[in-house]
């Protein structure tokens, strides 16, 4: 199992609309951030040897697990609806919608066994981890490659904005301000600018005043 950083999203198509996905894109490159740290967070003997290391890593686990809940629900719940409503014509759309839904039911699982090997089964943990990390990761270049084109194609911006409106008034505002916190952790300036340059000033204010402080007051990994 690699610790080196996982692919990101530099060569992924993304369609000919003017959707802003931004947002999908960050929470993406967040994924990949964390189980690249979580990849050598196993390979190190010494991580689980500190308890204030061990909470800050099972801290972030946890927060990753409800970043990878809410994203997929979000998906599974609004997004993907969204779009078969509006291109049930498209056989090909509908086969990739569908590929996009198993492909999640496939991660819970190896969340599940991560928690069961973590922090007991070192040896078994690095496995676990090598699985998790190739099936996510697969699936996020999958749905870059072919899920997110169908936004664009389906989609315009206004409507784009309004299914990005309904997901925010689901999650509420704290899981909110905590996701953006998690996804611009470490983010690269101009994808950080990109993120926050998609979201209404106000909530801008919101992140760099609240959200982002109460974030960097626990320690991660």
């Amino acid at each position: 199992m690699t610790s080196q950083p996982l692919p990101g999203t530099e060569a992924a198509r993304h369609g000919a609309g003017d959707a802003d996905l931004a947002i999908m894109l960050a929470a993406h490159r967040a994924f990949r951030r964390d189980l690249t740290t979580l990849a050598r967070v196993a390979a190190s003997r010494s991580a689980g040897a500190d308890p204030a290391r061990r909470r800050s890593v099972a801290a972030s686990w946890e927060l990753f697990k409800r970043q990878l809940h809410l994203h997929h629900t979000a998906e599974d719940a609004v997004i993907w609806p969204a779009l078969r409503s509006r291109l049930a014509h498209s056989e090909h759309a509908l086969s990739v919608l569908g590929e996009m839904e198993e492909e999640h039911a496939r991660i819970d699982p190896l969340l599940a066994a991560v928690d069961a090997a973590f922090p007991g089964d070192q040896d078994g943990l690095g496995d676990v981890i090598g699985e998790l990390a190739s099936t996510l990761t697969g699936h996020l270049t999958h749905e870059e490659r072919d899920g997110l084109p169908l936004i664009g194609v389906a989609l315009t911006a206004a409507e784009w904005r309004s299914v990005g409106f309904k997901i925010a008034r689901r999650n509420g505002l704290s899981a909110g301000g905590e996701m953006f916190a998690w996804m611009l952790d470490g983010a690269a300036r101009e994808d950080a600018a990109a993120t926050l340059g998609s979201l209404p000033p106000p909530v801008r204010v919101l992140y760099r005043t609240i959200w982002q402080p109460r974030y960097a007051r626990t320690p991660r990994w």
